[in-house]
């Protein structure tokens, strides 16, 4: 069979390996992208439980009774006082569950550093259905996404077990040592109604109460769940025993106090070889101390659930939580702060060597749990920006949520602090930035191949990884489909709820939207989901009705005529000449082909079809414009693909120059391989996708964020410094062989910024695309207008494409307002009839008034702003929008009080950061320094560029610098 051949196709979706060959040449492979998980936090459990639980019949017989009637309810709340013997119930209860039940489980130890707030829950429930579902740990979780993760788990297991005739119990033992109960409890996690017939069991003390962020109606406040234990007599003898051996432990050996000391102070999970180096002693020495003590006063635990089972090792922890806080009392300030100080030392020499393989998991999770408990935030802060350890955090964990939830942890303390460090929360922002930006480039028909691969979780995992919401949509609705093809109807049918949800609540500003949608309702009706894809019809519909912008008057009437069609089963949504192409593909970003063009691609794809690739190529190589070109490519490829041609499909998708485009066709040439059963191919061809993708840097983001630094520096009075990165980005944006339109664009946008007027029009008159130059043009009025060359930027403005003019007139107006032309800038902001447009433009003329020193007129033209932002009722996001403007009018005309109240009554996030940012522009340093930082606590930095400008220039140069390192590979 020649190298160009497929050979006939074998089903192996769902396969979990492949033997290839005959005879004595055989090769065995793998189909797991991931293995499935294999929990091992039942050793924790054995720890934790005791060897013979006596007196306690009538309470196992009350459990057993109350996970398997089917009439019991859904919780039960277990509760006594310290010592009482609890986790000594639950932990022999979960080894020793009813034959009809099936359980999961997490004792919370507030001991153990790892081991008490909801991070560590959602890794190990997360971990352990997992392993109930034959599934991989979900990758690429964030703090935003684990949650939504844990809840759908539980859901889809507890219908696993339902459909085994079991039933899933899940117990959580300790509420009462939650560490993150005062802000974000493991309570308030736990499903208020669990689904097919799952049973929540918890246990706790009396005191505290039921934390504050459980919902009112929870089961949890329902006195009827709660069930008062006695105090078993054993435990009591235990206590006595380890209470007596603390004493002796106090004034033992030097070694016994030290190995207190240093258990106590780290709050527990160091394992033996941790506590050899930092006593300088032996491992045989430390395991013979702690040996004759074990059981008592120190308990072993497993080490987190990072590690995999075969490398899994005991950790030490003090055997109960009376006895950490005696052992604290005991032991005194001045003691406790020696041993901290051996553990400080001990994370600065790892951190010296830049966190190798092998650094202790202690120090990638504990150690940050510990600072956070004592208050060390300048620690905290280098942690949490240290690159390299969450390098080898998510090299440990296989995700970055750990990293996530430090800084996210680290931005709430400094906003606590009193005195924000501006510095340390923009800095933070930044590297959360990048750390979610690891999977902007995923191409969204990649998690559809995991798909069918048999790994949904995976498939789903990823899908819902990827930020932007357009991809995030076609995505999920490709796996949809895969799902549905491969015959899991129940979780694709769960899926395509989701999909109508997310695509119901997203907000739609462009054509691009518009023509996925129309690709979504097409993927998702031809998955057998005809009353979803008419759903999402309808949105279209309503889309189409609501939209007030010209700009799109033309396309969509177009886009709710095919959804409709597509909706009803009509392929003709998809002909060849349309840009719908099953999962949305080409429609990511809209590129025109004319009908010219057009006909070159029509004829390339049919040679690509017949298996002509070098014909197809030679055809394309004639289209000069890089993007076009791209697109055609893209185009052949699928057609390659389609006709079975899949080896040559793949060398085609490697010759495509924009980065997006080839991984997006290597994503179907590695669908297409799974669907003719080359497993192995498929899942290598997609782990590469995968790796590149994360590794590439996005140079249209590169070059946007380094045009906002530009434009900040510059309206701050920083020009020299704002033109030489300027100047930089030009020089490295022209260097590349096949710049984007939107490289370009920002590229313009910067050199306007610097008052390079001429330069700024030249590139923006070699943007073909209509909105791109419309957008530009914009820019570069504006920096006429500020040079002083108020005809040419009118001239300017009135070049601009009719459906673009009023953006480009407020925009306008802001600037004459700016220089005072306040007159002229009034007339333009009253011909303006959007009424975002409008409300912008006016509440620039009130600042511009305010600035003059008119309050009383300021104050009059921005309630008139406000005044048409609360009008806006049709679409939140542009009140929202209209609104945060206002906010800085009312600032600016001295109304600081009401400024701030309409800031924080905008419901979007986005928003509302930005309203914050706008009224820390106006008042003074003390003010604005806690403003900005709640600003880029709640959004990306970028959102406080212009703040960040007069606060911290330094940080923006230094923000620039970091991302002008990876020059010109960043921007190519």
């Amino acid at each position: 069979m020649g190298a160009d051949e497929t050979g006939p196709g074998v089903d192996a979706r769902g396969a979990r390996g492949l033997q290839v060959g005959d005879g004595n040449v055989q090769i065995n492979v793998s189909a797991l992208g991931r293995p499935a998980a294999q929990s091992a936090y039942l050793y924790q459990v054995q720890a934790i439980a005791p060897e013979v639980l006596t007196g306690r019949e009538t309470e196992l017989a009350e459990l057993k009774d109350f996970c398997t009637r089917p009439d019991a309810g859904d919780y039960q709340w277990w509760r006594a006082r310290a010592w009482a013997g609890k986790s000594a119930l639950m932990s022999w209860f979960v080894l020793h569950p009813p034959r009809e039940t099936r359980i999961v489980s997490f004792f919370i130890t507030a001991r153990l550093a790892a081991q008490s707030d909801r991070a560590a829950f959602l890794d190990v429930v997360i971990e352990q259905l997992a392993t109930l579902l034959g599934e991989p740990v979900p990758p690429y979780l964030t703090a935003a996404t684990h949650a939504s993760h844990l809840w759908a788990m539980l859901d889809s297991a507890a219908a696993a077990c339902k459909e085994q005739g079991q039933r899933l119990v899940l117990v959580v033992d300790g509420l009462d040592e939650d560490s993150g109960a005062a802000a974000h409890s493991i309570a308030a996690l736990l499903p208020a109604r669990p689904a097919a017939g799952m049973r929540i069991v918890v246990s706790g003390r009396h005191d505290p109460p039921v934390p504050s962020d459980v919902p009112p109606k929870h089961p949890l406040r329902d006195p009827a769940v709660v069930r008062d234990v006695e105090a078993s007599p054993h435990a009591q003898d235990v206590r006595h025993d380890a209470e007596r051996e603390l004493v002796r432990l106090l004034h033992g050996t030097t070694t016994e106090q030290d190995l207190l000391g240093l258990v106590t102070a780290a709050g527990g999970g160091l394992s033996g070889q941790d506590l050899a180096e930092l006593t300088g002693r032996q491992v045989w020495e430390i395991a013979e101390s702690l040996h004759a003590v074990a059981g008592r006063t120190f308990a072993r635990r497993p080490a987190s659930a990072w590690s995999t089972p075969a490398a899994r090792y005991e950790v030490y922890v003090l055997g109960h939580e009376e006895l950490q806080r005696a052992a604290v009392d005991f032991l005194g300030d001045a003691r406790l702060e020696e041993y901290r100080k051996r553990l400080h030392t001990w994370a600065d020499e790892y951190r010296q060597k830049e966190w190798p393989a092998g650094t202790p998991q202690y120090l990638l999770r504990g150690y940050f749990r510990l600072l956070q408990a004592e208050g060390d935030l300048t620690r905290m802060i280098a942690c949490a920006l240290d690159r390299a350890r969450h390098g080898r955090m998510l090299d440990v964990s296989g995700a970055d949520a750990a990293a996530l939830a430090e800084i996210t942890t680290t931005q709430d303390a400094i906003l606590e602090s009193g005195v924000p460090d501006l510095w340390a929360m923009t800095l933070l922002s930044v590297h959360r930035d990048n750390l979610t930006r690891r999977n902007t480039s995923i191409p969204p028909g990649l998690p559809a191949v995991w798909a069918m691969l048999g790994h949904p979780l995976r498939a789903e995992s990823l899908a819902r990884s990827i930020p932007d919401r357009r991809d995030q949509l076609r995505a999920l609705g490709a796996v949809t489909a895969a799902l549905a093809e491969g015959g899991d109807r129940s979780r694709a049918g769960a899926l395509a709820d989701e999909v109508v949800s997310l695509a119901n609540s997203a907000s739609h500003q462009d054509p691009g939207m518009y023509n996925g949608l129309v690709d979504l309702v097409s993927t998702v009706a031809r998955a057998g989901y005809g009353t979803h894809a008419r759903k999402l019809a309808q949105i279209v519909t309503d889309l189409e009705r609501q939209e007030q912008r010209t700009w799109t008057s033309e396309f969509v009437p177009r886009a709710a005529k095919l959804a409709w069609a597509a909706a009803e089963g009509d392929d003709r949504t998809h002909s060849a000449g349309d840009s719908g192409q099953g999962e949305g593909y080409f429609s990511r970003s809209y590129v025109y082909i004319d009908e010219q063009t057009r006909t070159v691609v029509d004829e390339a794809a049919a040679a690509a079809g017949a298996g002509d690739i070098d014909y197809a190529k030679d055809l394309v190589g004639g289209i000069t414009d890089p993007e076009k070109q791209s697109r055609a490519l893209a185009e052949a490829v699928w057609a390659a693909a389609g006709a079975g041609h899949v080896d040559r499909a793949q060398v085609l998708a490697r010759s495509i120059v924009v980065p997006d485009q080839r991984a997006w066709s290597l994503a179907h040439v590695a669908r297409s391989w799974a669907a003719a059963g080359k497993v192995a191919r498929a899942e290598a061809l997609a782990r590469e996708i995968e790796a590149v993708a994360r590794n590439t840097p996005d140079p249209e983001k590169v070059a946007w964020k380094l045009a906002d630094i530009v434009e900040a520096l510059a309206e701050a009075g920083y020009v020299d410094r704002a033109g030489a990165i300027a100047r930089e980005i030009e020089d490295l944006a022209l260097s590349i062989a096949n710049p984007t339109r939107l490289v370009l664009r920002n590229v313009a946008r910067a050199l306007a910024a610097v008052g390079d007027v001429d330069r700024a029009d030249g590139l923006a008159r070699r943007l073909t695309d209509s909105v791109d130059q419309a957008l530009t043009l914009t820019h570069v009025a504006q920096a006429a207008a500020r040079a002083g060359d108020i005809e040419r930027a009118e001239d300017i403005v009135w070049s601009i494409d009719d459906d673009w003019q009023e953006w480009a007139l407020r925009h306008l107006a802001r600037a004459l307002a700016a220089v005072g032309e306040v007159d002229l800038a009034v007339d333009l902001a009253w011909s303006i009839t959007d009424p975002v447009d409008q409300a912008w433009a006016l509440a620039d003329v009130a600042r511009a008034r305010a600035g003059a020193g008119d309050t009383d007129r300021a104050k009059a033209v921005a309630r008139e702003a406000e005044a048409v932002a609360w009008s806006i009722t049709s679409d939140l996001e542009q009140q929202a929008w209209g609104l945060a403007e206002v906010v800085e009018a009312w600032a600016a005309a001295g109304g600081i009080d009401r400024a701030e109240e309409i800031a924080w009554s905008i419901s979007l996030t986005h928003y509302r950061a930005q309203a914050l940012v706008n009224l820390a522009s106006q008042v003074g340093a003390a003010r604005a320094g806690p403003l900005i930082a709640q600003a880029v606590r709640l959004d990306a930095w970028q959102i406080a560029v212009d703040a960040l400008a007069v606060a911290l220039p330094d940080v923006l140069t230094a923000v620039a610098d970091d991302l002008l390192s990876g020059q010109p590979g960043a921007l190519g």
